[in-house]
This record gives C-alpha cells, sequence and structure tokens, in this order.
C-alpha cells in the first residue's frame, strides 16, 4: 500500500535524490526523517532511511580518512567501466580462480577489490572481485555491501546450494533482492524544457491509470520526467521505484554443484562460454552503432540499458545533441524499414544503427 506523506516530507525526499555528495545526502536525509510522521504505516520506510544515514555516515568517515591519510587506509570505490560492472562474492578460492580464467587479473585481493575486464563479442564487462565474505566482520563486510549495491551485477560464485542461501538471506536482510518483479519502471527526470510527465507504456498497469501515476510523482514536486513502464506495473512498485527501499540486483551463479533458483540465472562451472553469455545476458543491455550521414557506422558500440530510447543515445554521446535534436533515422530491429526517420522516444533494440540529425 503506497505510504501516505505529508507533501513537506515529499519535497525533502526529492532533495534527497538530488543531492550529490555524501556530506548532503546525509543533511537531506537527517531533514527526510525529521518531516515523516511516524506511525505503523511508515515504519518500513523509516528504517530503512535509518539504516541508509547508518551507511552513508560510515561512507563520510572513509572519505575523510582518504583525505587526510593519502592513500592509507581501505578505498571500496571502484569507477565503472565498459558495459557494465558485475561484483563477484562468495567462495575466494573459487571467485579468485574464476577471475583468473575471465580476466588478464592475476593477483587476488587480500583487503582491496580488485578490478578486471573481460570481453564478450565486441564489448567489455567490468568484474570486480572482492575480499572475503566475512559475515562477522561488520566494518569489511559493510563496505562490500556498498560494492553490491552499486554494481550492475552480481556474481556469486558457491560450492553448493547452501553456500549460495546464506548469501541470497544476508542481501535479503540488507536491502537487496535477487528477486525480479513482475514489471520494471524507469523516472527519467533529466529532460529538456517544460514537457510534463509522458508516460511510454510497454506493459500493464495493475489496478491504476497513468493520471493516478502522474499526480502521485506530481506530488513530490516531479513536474518534467519519462516513465518508461515495462511488464506489470502497481502505484505500490512505482513508489518503490521513487525510494530505492530495496534494490534488485540481477545475478549469476557460478556453482560447483547442481542446484536452480527461480531468481538467479544458474551456470556449472565448467562452462565459462555459457558463463560470459550469461553475464551479458543479465546486464540487460544493448549495443547501438551510431553513424554520421554518409557514413558507415561506428566499429565500436555504444552499450545502454535495454529500453533506451534515441534521446538517451544523443545525450549519452553529447549534452548538444540532446538539446539540438530534430530526428534520428534508424537501421535495425527497432525499425519498420531500413533508415526510418523517428522521433526522440523511438526505442532502440540491440545492434540498431542510429544516424542523429540536429
Amino acid at each position: 500500500m503506497v505510504t501516505n506523506l505529508p507533501a513537506e516530507a515529499k519535497a525533502k525526499w526529492i532533495k534527497y535524490m538530488d543531492a550529490k555528495t555524501t556530506e548532503e545526502k546525509i543533511k537531506a536525509l537527517q531533514d527526510f526523517l525529521s518531516a515523516v510522521p511516524k506511525h505503523k504505516g511508515t515504519e518500513n520506510l523509516v528504517y530503512w532511511a535509518k539504516r541508509r544515514l547508518a551507511e552513508l555516515k560510515e561512507e563520510a568517515q572513509l572519505e575523510r580518512r582518504k583525505s587526510s591519510s593519502v592513500g592509507r587506509g581501505l578505498q571500496f570505490f571502484i569507477e565503472k567501466e565498459g558495459a557494465g560492472q558485475v561484483v563477484m562474492i562468495g567462495d575466494n578460492q573459487l571467485k579468485n580462480e574464476l577471475m583468473r580464467k575471465l580476466t588478464n587479473v592475476k593477483n587476488d585481493p587480500e583487503e582491496l577489490p580488485v578490478p578486471g575486464m573481460m570481453k564478450y563479442l565486441d564489448v567489455q564487462i567490468q568484474l570486480v572481485n572482492t575480499p572475503p565474505l566475512i559475515f562477522e566482520a561488520r566494518s569489511l563486510i559493510g563496505r562490500i555491501l556498498g560494492l553490491v549495491k552499486n554494481a550492475d551485477e552480481l556474481l556469486i560464485v558457491v560450492r553448493d546450494k547452501t553456500m549460495f542461501d546464506n548469501i541470497k538471506a544476508y542481501l535479503d536482510s540488507n536491502g537487496v533482492t535477487l528477486r525480479k518483479a513482475k514489471g520494471k519502471i524507469v523516472i527519467d527526470r533529466a529532460r529538456q524544457g517544460n514537457t510534463g510527465i509522458r508516460i511510454v507504456l510497454m506493459g500493464k498497469l495493475v489496478n491504476t491509470t497513468e493520471d493516478e501515476i502522474r499526480r502521485y510523482l506530481e506530488s513530490f514536486g516531479i513536474k518534467n520526467a519519462l516513465v518508461k513502464i515495462f511488464g506489470e506495473i502497481t502505484l505500490d512498485d512505482v513508489e518503490r521505484e521513487v525510494f530505492q527501499t530495496t534494490i534488485y540486483k540481477p545475478s549469476v551463479t557460478v556453482t560447483l554443484d547442481e542446484f536452480s533458483d527461480p531468481d538467479t540465472i544458474v551456470v556449472k562451472w565448467q562452462d565459462l562460454e555459457k558463463l560470459k553469455e550469461s553475464i551479458f545476458r543479465a546486464l540487460d543491455v544493448i549495443r547501438v552503432y551510431t553513424k554520421e550521414p554518409g557514413s558507415k557506422p561506428s566499429g565500436e558500440p555504444l552499450v545502454v540499458k535495454r529500453g533506451s530510447t534515441v534521446i538517451d543515445v544523443a545525450r549519452k554521446l553529447h549534452n548538444e545533441f540532446a538539446e539540438q535534436f530534430k530526428y534520428a533515422k534508424i537501421w535495425g530491429k527497432s525499425a519498420k524499414f531500413p533508415g526510418q526517420k523517428v522521433g526522440a522516444d523511438h526505442i532502440l533494440e540491440d545492434g540498431d544503427i542510429v544516424e542523429i540529425h540536429t
């Protein structure tokens, strides 16, 4: 059931969403908590906000230690590269061996996480090998959870089903779920001009309407947004996307034993080619090739999330392309015919070629 919050609390939440630095997020979240009425209907939200506040304060402490010690201490932030960032957790010996097989990295992590690049088709995917997952070491595992929450995907490396179930339960108790919802909603607030809230429906609304979703978002002060809906979505799903109290992470699980689980892709240890394909598919991205008029398509793809539009690609190339966009020509799966002329909200598919006109 959608949480009934006063306008003041909703406005303060938007400030938290817009905050850039850790300190800004801490201040905004403290202000939000002070404005949330405390009753049964908000207890889950308050619990999540307090837990997130504690995580942010620890992040702030680490940032201060780093700035004062010039490189001493643990640094657990890894800048994303390639088609997506995949964080590895699980059995330490197995994941170290797997990292050596999939990338050119030969060093095992002792304290620091170790990144490496895995090639699949014509893209590079970043794998991040983490230190051992010791549940009792609160400071260490808190930093690993930070990596997990920032990742695009998890690669869970286990010996058997019991080990997987333990990791899955721990993630779930810390606000990370492997269970994919029936639908997906993407709220893009980075729209130019006074365009209002536009809903692109590629699925089904359950017990709600487009107007109800617009009114709900407007109650937070959101006036301009492109809302993309996939699968089955309720108003509760919209609220979860706004507050992000539970973070869904797609995952692939590598195992020595044979088992299945509805919330992850399970691959046997020996099948490396299937593993690479599964990692790429779970990222839920597509490859888009750009071209200039009269020229050949680019040799290297631009990697964007599935469901991305032409304007998303234009914005990723350069803000001026998005601001001065007129139309685009499309070749590929999403085109009705080669060179189809389309608008900004045209949704692309894997392998499409895009020619942007400004």
